[in-house]
């Protein structure tokens, strides 16, 4: 007897994976791949996980597009965020100067003031984005989540929200610091503080990404230890007392970061498929009208990276926070 049909596609065990990416046109093939089949899993290697990571963040991208409870969820808070901006652009454009006013001028305010809000907690439509992060659980395939705001009166969850933004905001500006005093000492100092700043901005907008999904996630949240930006300097003030101002900087890292230590963790634990994620919704802010969908397909991408990785909740990770 023959046996059964040859298929094309590569399996390892019973798990199906993508084809090995070699080239470009290989890592294309693997990300048109991954993104067609849901179901697949990305091979051990660092490359393959990063372009597994990608073709998530794509697939996020066509649900928000063809699911209609999905974008009806996401037009709201993207067209108030939209008219938020817009505003602001149009009020810094009549606070300038008579031949500063432009039609250039104003797109330019929007660009900004929208790339800025991208990168910040949702604050003001923190609801709103909690209703698109249930229902980005629902449209990639995960069990109902939960409301952390109910029962949250409105003047309470602006404070908070309003107040982790500022801290968000610290925790960015304190973190770079060092690396772009470090930076400017360089013979080409300029590029590398460019380099180092946009990194680290793309970074924090994928831990910004995680938080929603992490928040509907049916029951408490898990403790995480020290995320990874506040153990470098610690080692650093390990080797010797003289170094204490590094430890007394890990100290004020670790508690300012303490709201997003599960996000952080998750970025450790799968640091590559979240690097391929990156990349797409970092890019996805360059595309002219597609981004702004920016936040609708990063929580929908980071919902489905979380079902996808950890399975219906993070596990259990670290001695709580004292």
């Amino acid at each position: 007897m023959s046996g059964p049909p040859a298929s094309d596609e590569p399996v390892l065990g019973t798990v199906l994976t993508g084809p090995q990416a070699r080239g470009l046109r290989g890592a294309l093939g693997a990300v048109a791949f991954y993104a067609a089949r849901p179901e697949a899993r990305a091979r051990p290697a660092p490359v393959d996980r990063a372009l597994w990571g990608a073709a998530v963040a794509l697939e996020a991208a066509r649900l928000v597009v063809t699911d209609r409870r999905l974008r009806r969820a996401a037009l709201w808070p993207t067209g108030l965020t939209v008219a938020g901006c817009a505003l602001l652009a149009a009020l810094a454009t009549l606070g300038a100067g008579e031949g500063a006013r432009s039609a250039g001028a104003t797109f330019n305010a929007f660009l900004i003031s929208f790339v800025a809000l991208a990168a910040m907690p949702p604050t003001v439509l923190q609801r709103l984005w909690i209703r698109l992060a249930n229902e980005a659980r629902r449209a990639v395939g995960l069990g109902p989540g939960e409301d952390p705001t109910a029962g949250v009166s409105t003047w309470r969850l602006l404070w908070r929200e309003g107040w982790r933004a500022v801290r968000q905001a610290v925790v960015v500006s304190a973190g770079l610091a060092p690396l772009l005093v470090l930076a400017r000492v360089l013979p080409f100092g300029r590029s590398d503080a460019a380099l180092l700043g946009g990194a680290w901005g793309l970074y924090w907008l994928v831990v910004d990404a995680f938080e929603l999904p992490l928040d509907v996630v049916p029951g408490p949240r898990h403790h995480a230890g020290a995320p990874w930006f506040a153990r470098l300097p610690g080692r650093v003030a390990a080797r010797s007392r003289w170094l204490w101002p590094a430890g007394w900087f890990a100290r004020l890292l670790d508690r300012l970061t303490r709201p997003w230590r599960g996000e952080v963790q998750f970025t450790e634990r799968h640091a590559w498929e979240t690097a391929g994620f990156g990349l797409v919704v970092g890019a996805l802010l360059a595309v002219p009208v597609a981004g702004l969908f920016f936040r609708s397909v990063s929580i929908t991408a980071a919902t489905a990276l979380l079902g996808r990785l950890d399975g219906p909740e993070p596990p259990p990770a670290g001695p709580p926070p004292r």
